[in-house]
């Protein structure tokens, strides 16, 4: 089943590239800047303020803006949702990068609560200069960091 969600994942990625619009977002201009950028987003959500998190890093979202608003919902509400039941965030830590070419870049951070962990992943991809957002994803699947 995990390989399916996986490949579900890819499509919904390759897809959401199909649906970008640039024109609407400002890409980010180098690799420095976009770690900057994911590492504001993650201090957010560690304090608790995903929402605000969301909001800050759409500003280079590559993908249609009523989708990532969509997807923005429902991580907002999986995050209550966590925090609900696991308390605050107490930290997090940049686990790993990785490319493709200059083309597409992921980076993955691990959101760190007392008795549990989350596994948060940002996919960018640069069609010519410039890096945008086209994935937001989190999941409590930590094995997916020894693979």
């Amino acid at each position: 089943m995990h390989q399916y969600a996986r490949i579900l994942t890819i499509l919904l990625s390759i897809i959401a590239l199909f649906w970008a619009n640039p024109a609407s977002s400002k890409p980010l201009a180098n690799l420095k800047k976009l770690e900057q950028a994911t590492d504001l987003f993650m201090e957010q959500v560690t304090k608790g303020d995903s929402e605000s998190a969301l909001n800050l890093i759409s500003a280079y979202a590559g993908v249609n803006p009523e989708q990532f608003a969509q997807r923005s919902a429902r991580i907002i509400q999986d995050m209550q949702r966590i925090e609900s039941s696991a308390g605050k965030a107490l930290s997090y830590a940049k686990v790993d990068t990785k490319s493709v070419g200059e083309h597409l870049y992921k980076v993955r951070y691990l959101l760190k609560f007392r008795q549990a962990a989350l596994v948060w992943e940002m996919n960018f991809y640069q069609p010519d200069q410039g890096w945008y957002l086209v994935d937001v994803n989190l999941s409590t699947d930590i094995n997916a960091l020894f693979q």
